[in-house]
């Protein structure tokens, strides 16, 4: 698994780990430094706790393990895109082996987008979170999403299809500390 973040800041720091107050501070300071798009403070920060609740309630009800009220967000395999969010990006890699199965989910794609009803099409994917071994089965039928290049910082966007444009890469849900822990310095 990959996690890309801010050098400066450390990794695993999380938004929704916050309070909704100081949540709604960093992206207003987001705003006025023009280091996000989103200007709906209060759409963006509901529809980012609401996502990290469905994706809790989810994996619990499939049986996962959930230590964490919200996850760390990484992906399955390289994403070299996202580093172009970050001014000083770092990465960390995690090998599928030292992950407990039943403390990591993952989605087809962008948890905002696949748990979004209007955007579902006849995939099996839409609005489901997958163990390990499921979401490699499902890779090993379906493929990979395509990598597409494109820079957050210049905002440089290929224009994708509409259903696709968040499914560029498998997401991974770190619902445990244990594993965190082990990459943090």
């Amino acid at each position: 698994m990959h996690y890309y973040y801010e050098r400066d800041l450390g990794p695993f720091r999380m938004l929704t780990d916050l309070s909704i107050d100081k949540a709604r501070e960093i992206i207003s300071n987001e705003i006025k430094n023009k280091q996000t798009k989103h200007t709906d403070i209060e759409g963006f920060l509901k529809m980012r706790y609401d996502c990290d609740t469905r994706l809790r309630e989810a994996f619990a009800a499939r049986g996962g393990r959930v230590e964490r009220k919200n996850p760390v967000y990484m992906m399955l395999g390289e994403h070299t895109p996202w580093k172009s969010a970050y001014e000083n990006p770092a990465e960390i890699k995690i090998p599928l082996a030292e992950i407990d199965p039943m403390a990591v989910s993952f989605t087809y794609g962008d948890s905002f987008v696949v748990f979004e009803q209007n955007k579902f099409s006849d995939e099996e994917f839409w609005g489901r979170v997958y163990f390990r071994d499921e979401m490699l089965e499902l890779i090993n039928r379906i493929g990979y999403p395509p990598q597409v290049e494109y820079n957050f910082k210049n905002k440089n966007y290929t224009k994708f299809s509409p259903a696709a444009d968040h499914l560029l890469y498998i997401e991974a849900h770190v619902w445990s500390d244990s594993l965190l822990d082990k990459y943090r310095f």
